[in-house]
């Protein structure tokens, strides 16, 4: 049975359960977040309630309080004008490993689009790695297409791939 959740804009309040999710999931990421300049901490500062940038988040309906995620089972990041007023780059999606293959992101990434696309804004970026081919997948699924690809970006045989799509 599908999970019951709604789905909402993070506040600077949420930076407990933003952090201890974006550590859950760290490991799916090449290389993790938490080895990157600044690690986790810097990206949530960044990233957490700000003019420039914001993280969706899918909530379970029913959580438990003992629940140091607060109930978030998957989690999209955004920053808007990017490369230019209007552009937009998603600079982190996941969902909890608990909850995968319920349409969680796909459900956040709509969301984010019709967001987006309320506010005017017309091409959405992201990337990720040539060793992520469900990511790929998911991406291309979804209206993503690939515009640019860097060899060997990630260590030896691990590309990056560029993707956007038209709003």
């Amino acid at each position: 049975m599908n999970p019951a959740y709604s789905i909402k804009e993070t506040r600077k309040a949420d930076y407990l359960q933003v952090k201890r999710f974006i550590e859950l999931v760290d490991n799916d990421f090449y290389p993790p977040l938490s080895k990157r300049g600044g690690g986790i901490h810097e990206r949530v500062d960044a990233c957490l309630d700000t003019p420039e940038a914001n993280f969706l988040v899918a909530r379970l309906e029913e959580r438990s309080v003992s629940d140091p995620l607060g109930g978030f089972v998957g989690m999209v990041g955004c920053t808007i004008n990017w490369k230019s007023d209007d552009t937009a780059y998603i600079n982190f999606l996941a969902t909890h490993p608990d909850y995968r293959n319920y349409g969680i992101s796909r459900e956040l990434c709509m969301r984010l689009e019709e967001k987006l696309n309320e506010h005017e804004f017309k091409i959405i970026y992201l990337c990720t790695w040539s060793s992520n081919p469900a990511a790929m997948k998911f991406y291309e699924k979804m209206g993503y297409y690939a515009y640019s690809i860097v060899l060997n970006d990630r260590g030896n045989g691990i590309d990056t791939i560029y993707y956007k799509k038209k709003i």
